[in-house]
């Protein structure tokens, strides 16, 4: 075993590394780091194959999406964050928060990436990719209609907000939704 420092072209998240080593130690153990080496290429150049015409499909529908200007898409509670002494203090902040709820692609992209993970996900300050969020964190989870994701709900607060709390009610929102939409399907 050895302990090697990679330089990489951007930060990982802590949950991003614990993930990739519970990956590799599921998949890999008992490989020499060669074996490891192949194997990956392999899969990658598998899934590159396998997904390349789907990417394409994905790309064109993002874009379409995007650019609808009916879709659907509901903000509601942001008027909570003036309450919040760590973002009210802040004009220009709120102003900046504000703005980036009106202006839809930032904000799909966040959810959309939280759409493809499997339960609650959380940004904290830059992990979000949206500069006016570098203060903030977001916990996101997705909704399903009938085990399909149908799209994601989010929590935008301070990076000291209450997360013991914030968590769990994300997640049964989005559960309870989830829930709700599946049963609404069958009638």
């Amino acid at each position: 075993m050895q302990n090697r420092i990679l330089n990489c072209e951007r930060a990982y998240s802590p949950s991003e590394l614990t993930s990739a080593a519970n990956y590799l130690n599921q998949n890999f153990t008992g490989l020499d780091f060669e074996q490891i080496r192949q194997r990956l290429a392999g899969e990658i150049q598998q899934l590159r194959d396998d997904i390349k015409p789907l990417m394409n499909l994905a790309l064109e529908a993002g874009d379409a999406a995007l650019s609808e200007s009916a879709q659907p898409y509901v903000i509601s509670g942001e008027k909570n964050l003036l309450d919040v002494e760590e973002l009210s203090s802040n004009m220009k902040r709120l102003r900046e928060l504000f703005d980036l709820f009106e202006q839809r692609s930032s904000l799909m992209r966040l959810l959309d990436v939280s759409s493809r993970a499997e339960g609650v996900k959380i940004f904290i300050g830059g992990e979000s990719g949206i500069a006016t969020l570098d203060e903030c964190s977001v916990i996101t989870a997705p909704y399903t209609v009938d085990g399909q994701v149908v799209g994601s709900l989010g929590v935008i607060g301070p990076t000291r907000m209450a997360y013991e709390r914030v968590i769990p009610i994300v997640d049964i929102t989005a559960r309870l939704l989830s829930s709700a939409l599946s049963h609404k399907n069958e009638n």
